[in-house]
């Protein structure tokens, strides 16, 4: 509100006032009389600068209120920013404002630089769903990233987010969405493999594949939860099995869902064929762990034409190869420093006989009957290094110590499991005791390991090479439990866990796709940094003065702004309008909580 002097005549005379200007509630500029100085002759009778003196006087009101205006909205402000900075107890105070998370935009701007709303509104056009498959798809994805939890977490956080999610209205939408994403898998993963093979020139030449196991609080089995061998040691608890396939740059391919009671050996085969199918893949060197090590498996690769790179069991191979293993000579020194070989390479040609199986009716196992039917040409290349042999047997001094603290504690030692396998306990009477047999095999091969290839012309250090990325894999699941809280699973009908599954698997990949694009640009870039740079990067939106406002929260020491820079977004300042904040995050709507 101002005021000015105005003079108005009235029936031929002009008088002298001081009016106000105010909007009504209406917003509708309106003006109302202060003061009233009579007639306007009178007045310069008496002064001849009466006018001038009174708009001087009232410019200085005017300026007056206006910085006590001022001061009084800065004051305000800064009560407001003192609230927000960290308490004692480490968490800001946003009881005063609306929090909201702008790390969701990041998200969403990766989210259209792979084209994803595309994919969505096809696949909503080819069926009857009324609300938007885009937004409640990028809703259960993003919220992983951000804020992982339940369903029903999900559905009532989505206003947290600078986001908006006006279309979400009823938390049905969040399990109808699962239904959906459960039927348009194939789609939704073969899009984002174009879509990621373009942006990053990728051709598939070496998939990594890994097999782990998602848990459910519950001990209810059904076509798809099932007790089984679990990965995490939840024996009391009905689970899936997961296998993955990930490409070079540690970004998922594909994966498929098995029931919670199949066995590793079994899911790899299956995958790798429909990859190459799916994708057309002529040519493809498969990794894998251990595990995975069979010689059907093995054969079966080989029948596909596809090369492997996958580890090998050496401590209970045939004596003979055990010698040569073991043996001084052959061994090919690599990377040497001032203390001697860090790590040395021997190759052995090893033939391995195929059998016919068959499963045992009564154990439920394979088991080999007659003659070789079949002969498989492999290499086994074996490295040794002293700093892994340093590391095997401080673990072997470790589960040492426990099997004695467990003979000291009467611990139960009926599951010969880690360190309990160090531990001879006898069939008949007797106490049981430290095997000293087992522990001295174990020290044996400390600092040994090897991996089974068909590779012919690799040297041994780039087989090794191939394999080492295998740590990649082994992160994304580590990511999926740990950072995006895939487990336990809160859903239990068998298509919304395929659905859950189906939303996390996107959430891995946005983030892996995130991990290598800013890691291209910065090393500094780690997982653990990126997803808490989006999670604690804060906006309030401050409506309780004049002019509504958005204030960043965050620090700057995140990394976040980089993050938005990299992706082709501009970083806030600390005040910004609606208008200014939507056009630097190029949303077209932004959320005010």
């Amino acid at each position: 509100m101002s005021r000015n002097v105005s003079i108005i005549s009235c029936k031929g005379y002009k008088y002298i006032r001081v009016c106000e200007s105010y909007r009504n509630a209406q917003g509708q500029p309106r003006s109302k009389v202060i003061e009233n100085h009579g007639r306007l002759d009178a007045a310069l009778a008496k002064d001849p600068d009466y006018v001038v003196k009174l708009k001087e006087r009232v410019a200085r009101e005017n300026e007056a209120a206006r910085a006590a205006r001022f001061k009084a909205l800065e004051d305000d402000a800064q009560t407001r920013i003192r609230r927000l900075q960290k308490t004692a107890g480490g968490e800001p105070d946003y009881s005063c404002v609306k929090p909201l998370n702008i790390g969701a935009a990041l998200i969403r701007q990766v989210w259209k630089d792979l084209a994803l709303p595309q994919v969505f509104r096809y696949l909503q056009s080819k069926s009857k769903i009324e609300y938007s498959y885009d937004k409640a798809a990028f809703l259960l994805s993003s919220e992983r990233i951000l804020h992982p939890g339940s369903k029903r977490n999900t559905f009532y956080g989505r206003d947290r987010s600078i986001v908006p999610f006006d279309e979400i209205s009823d938390i049905n939408v969040i399990y109808r969405v699962l239904d959906r994403l459960s039927q348009d898998k194939a789609n939704i993963v073969r899009h984002l493999n174009r879509e990621i093979n373009k942006r990053l020139n990728r051709t598939v030449t070496a998939a990594f594949y890994d097999v782990t196991t998602y848990a459910f609080e519950s001990r209810n089995a059904d076509e798809l939860r099932n007790f089984g061998l679990s990965k995490d040691h939840k024996v009391n608890e009905v689970q899936v099995v997961l296998g993955l396939v990930m490409d070079e740059y540690g970004i998922p391919i594909d994966y498929d869902l098995f029931e919670g009671s199949t066995s590793e050996f079994g899911t790899m085969l299956p995958m790798i064929k429909r990859i190459r199918h799916d994708y057309d893949l002529k040519k493809l060197v498969v990794v894998a762990d251990r595990g995975l090590n069979s010689n059907e498996n093995l054969q079966q690769l080989r029948d596909l034409q596809c090369d492997f790179v996958i580890a090998q069991k050496i401590k209970n191979c045939a004596e003979e190869q055990q010698a040569i293993v073991l043996d001084s000579a052959n061994w090919q020194s690599v990377l040497t420093d001032d203390d001697g070989v860090v790590i040395s390479y021997k190759t052995l040609d090893v033939k391995k006989e195929i059998y016919e199986t068959k499963i045992s009716p009564k154990t439920g196992r394979k088991y080999k009957v007659g003659k070789p039917i079949d002969e498989l040409d492999v290499r086994w290349i074996v490295s040794y290094s002293r700093s892994r042999a340093k590391k095997d047997n401080s673990d072997i001094d470790r589960a040492v110590e426990k099997a004695q603290k467990a003979l000291a504690n009467g611990t139960n030692l009926l599951k010969a499991r880690g360190y309990r396998s160090l531990i001879d306990i006898p069939k008949g009477e007797g106490t049981p005791k430290l095997d000293l047999e087992k522990i001295a095999e174990a020290r044996k091969w400390a600092g040994y390991y090897a991996v089974c290839t068909n590779l012919k012309t690799q040297s041994s250090q780039d087989v090794m090479a191939i394999y080492r990325n295998l740590w990649r894999i082994e992160d994304c699941f580590r990511v999926s439990k740990s950072m995006l809280e895939t487990r336990p699973c809160f859903v239990w009908t068998p298509e919304h866990i395929r659905g859950h599954f189906m939303s996390c698997y996107i959430s891995l990949v946005l983030e892996k796709y995130m991990v290598h694009v800013l890691q291209s640009h910065s090393k500094d870039f780690t997982a653990e940094k990126i997803c808490r740079a989006m999670r604690t990067a804060i906006v309030v939106y401050d409506d309780d003065v004049q002019y509504p406002q958005y204030q960043r929260a965050y620090e700057a020491e995140s990394g976040f702004d980089e993050m938005l820079r990299i992706f082709g977004l501009e970083p806030p300042l600390r005040r910004e309008d609606k208008r200014s904040l939507s056009k630097k995050l190029r949303l077209k709507e932004i959320s005010a909580g």
